[in-house]
């Protein structure tokens, strides 16, 4: 009983002395200087983003150079702001053009009215392991062969009700009927 009270008081007596482990401390300095450079690297990315859709990043460019500057001559929160401004001047000059591009496309789309086509059979699918074919109703239904359209997974799910009980989980082996 002696030792152990020794050698417990003896540990006891090192934690005291040496303290416990605390995490290394970083200087606000440090911390606004590696917060500036996030910036700017995010203000990179952003700016190659939007360059490679055609977008007009002049702006974008002077905002950062005017960042690096700043960084360059210690000013971190300056270099953070103006990081952070060339970040937003290339996200919105490149979702203008996105915009653009996505209603030139709904107008030069021709109307097309949908053909409704009667099959003759329904067809019978087997499922299989999720390892090998990644089989789930959204899958089944995006497969070419029957809708092409993952959305349309609920066709199978309301063909099947007396087979499948939740829709998340079907079987291998099941036999379901693709309407």
């Amino acid at each position: 009983m002696k030792k152990f009270l020794g050698l417990f008081i003896l540990s006891l007596f090192l934690v005291v002395l040496t303290g416990c482990p605390k995490r290394p401390v970083v200087a606000p300095v440090d911390r606004a200087r590696l917060e500036a450079e996030e910036a700017i690297s995010s203000a990179r990315k952003a700016i190659d983003a939007a360059s490679e859709v055609g977008a007009d990043t002049i702006k974008a460019e002077g905002l950062l150079d005017e960042a690096v500057a700043a960084f360059d001559a210690g000013d971190y929160a300056t270099a953070i702001a103006k990081a952070r401004e060339a970040e937003l001047t290339a996200n919105e000059a490149r979702e203008e053009v996105l915009a653009k591009a996505r209603e030139e496309v709904v107008e030069e789309a021709p109307v097309v009215e949908e053909e409704v086509v009667e099959e003759v059979a329904p067809r019978i699918y087997v499922v299989g392991t999720w390892e090998r074919d990644r089989d789930c109703l959204w899958n089944i239904a995006k497969k070419p062969k029957f809708y092409g359209d993952p959305w349309k997974w609920k066709r199978i799910y309301k063909a099947n009700l007396d087979k499948i009980k939740d829709p998340d989980l079907i079987y291998p082996g099941q036999r379901l009927i693709i309407p």
